[in-house]
């Protein structure tokens, strides 16, 4: 139970950066979520467990973590050769990816956590983050929390993680979570709890949270159609009818209010539209990045921590973003060290049983970054790389 309590601690830490930083600013408070996240966890990280793991089921992916290592050592030299900058606060992106992945192996192969106890943990602390943005929507939140945004109000909650782009990513794999235990276990307050957390991802207009969730219920209808469909018929019904209600009632309101719904529905109905607002802009940075990458980037990355959100601002305006996780990580790592990244952040389902489902959130977070810049976010990389101690089938883990 301390493991767990503890696993849950982190959690808060990790979902409550905003407040930390109203209390003691924005860099002290990055290195105290960061540092209490690793010094909670830091004593289940069980290396012997890692070396079972690693040395029998698990040697694909330590050929895919000792690649990843290899690929960023590469790209910070030929980062330095070719510009003479680096941006070493990119790296703890990798090592705390590492860190937080070795200690689901630790517990995949110790069991030190409660499942179950550890998911309603988790599922309160996200109702609470979605109940404190829907309070700061309708102005009654006492404290004026930083990171929300301009031009649609105060739609864009930044929440208790002290960003409006990190709140809706911690939220909608919590609610994913909360869709697959409830297509395993017809558990009515995970159904409940899905459906309030994906309303708060649409009310805070966030198309990356609702490609998560949207995701993870696509796959899952893709993995057996005909049988989503007979066991799933009520949640049809309901989000079919949830969904036209939504669409008309925002068509009915006047284009020049700024209201939940409507702006809501805009954005979601332009959301495949990439003249849309938001999509135009995206595209640009991807033009950018194309134009930025070079022929060793097939091989090695030639701007290891200058194109990220985490450089500092004069690197960002001279190397810019590229607001997609894939093609930032090809011009930091290379291509080929984006593939042994990414086959380190899939291979997290092999830690979780075919019969939990969870494997579906991971693939939908993750087919998520093809289009948005959140493989960096703490809060996201957090409880992505942690979904696997969510695990309670006892049977096989392989997906």
């Amino acid at each position: 139970m301390i493991a767990t309590l503890a696993f849950l601690l982190a959690v808060v830490l990790c979902a409550t950066r905003g407040v930390l930083e109203f209390l003691i600013g924005k860099d002290a408070a990055y290195l105290v979520q960061v540092g209490g996240i690793v010094g909670l966890l830091m004593w289940y990280v069980s290396p012997s467990a890692i070396a079972a793991y690693f040395g029998s089921e698990g040697r694909r992916s330590l050929a895919l973590v000792l690649g990843t290592l290899f690929s960023v050592l590469l790209s910070i030299v030929v980062t330095l050769a070719q510009t003479g900058q680096l941006g070493l606060s990119y790296l703890f992106v990798f090592i705390f990816t590492l860190f937080v992945y070795f200690y689901a192996i630790s517990n995949y192969q110790k069991r030190f956590i409660r499942p179950r106890f550890a998911y309603w943990g988790v599922v309160l602390i996200a109702l609470i983050e979605a109940g404190v943005a829907l309070a700061q929507q309708q102005s009654v939140f006492p404290i004026d929390l930083p990171g929300a945004t301009y031009g649609f109000d105060n739609l864009r909650a930044p929440s208790l993680t002290g960003s409006y782009l990190h709140y809706p990513l911690f939220v909608a794999i919590v609610a994913s979570l909360c869709g697959v235990d409830y297509l395993v276990r017809k558990s009515v307050l995970s159904g409940l709890a899905c459906a309030l957390l994906s309303f708060a991802i649409f009310s805070a207009l966030s198309r990356s949270g609702m490609l998560i969730i949207l995701g993870t219920f696509g796959l899952a209808f893709l993995q057996g159609p005909v049988r989503f469909l007979v066991r799933n018929g009520k949640l049809i019904i309901a989000g079919t009818f949830a969904t036209l209600a939504i669409m008309v009632f925002g068509g009915a309101l006047s284009s020049h209010n700024d209201s939940v719904v409507n702006v809501g529905t805009e954005r979601m109905m332009g959301a495949t539209n990439l003249q849309s607002e938001g999509n135009d802009g995206r595209t640009e940075a991807w033009d950018k990045a194309v134009l930025l990458a070079q022929p060793v980037n097939l091989i090695a990355g030639s701007y290891f921590g200058l194109v990220t959100n985490s450089a500092p601002d004069s690197v960002k305006q001279e190397f810019g973003i590229v607001e997609s996780s894939v093609l930032q990580q090809v011009l930091n790592v290379g291509l080929m060290g984006a593939l042994f990244y990414y086959g380190v952040l899939f291979s997290i389902t092999r830690l979780i049983s075919r019969d939990s489902r969870i494997s579906l959130c991971v693939w939908a977070a993750l087919f998520q970054t093809l289009f948005y810049q959140s493989i960096e976010v703490v809060p996201f990389v957090f409880i992505l790389m942690t979904l696997p101690v969510f695990d309670y089938v006892g049977g096989p883990r392989r997906s």
